[in-house]
């Protein structure tokens, strides 16, 4: 599933999580910190994950859920989030368009009460 991660949504989760942190929104502190653009939240990159598996399964509720970070996600990246079913957990990958891996992880899932 493919995902456009734009400044303008790193800058409303910003405001919403008041991580408001300059590596975030402003491209002289990326730089400054080695970084050709501003670096996406790591928290914004788990929730999204979720997010999407979710409005794909909708009957299905996330109980537990780690994530690892190998790489910063630089903002104005397409990625695209790999959903695969693994022992009984969801194991997510994080991927920028050339297959490089930018973060890891799985999480645990129950089928919703009625």
């Amino acid at each position: 599933m493919k995902k456009h991660i734009t400044a303008e949504a790193i800058q409303q989760y910003a405001a919403t999580s008041k991580d408001t942190s300059a590596i975030h929104l402003n491209v002289e502190a990326a730089a400054k910190a080695g970084f050709k653009r501003p670096v996406a939240h790591g928290m914004y990159i788990m929730g999204l994950a979720q997010s999407l598996y979710l409005t794909e399964h909708p009957s299905q509720w996330i109980t537990t859920y780690s994530m690892k970070f190998q790489k910063p996600l630089l903002v104005d990246t397409v990625v695209i989030f790999d959903f695969e079913v693994c022992d009984g957990h969801i194991q997510v990958t994080v991927a920028i368009e050339s297959g490089e891996v930018i973060a890891s992880g799985a999480f645990t899932v129950e089928e919703r009460s009625k």
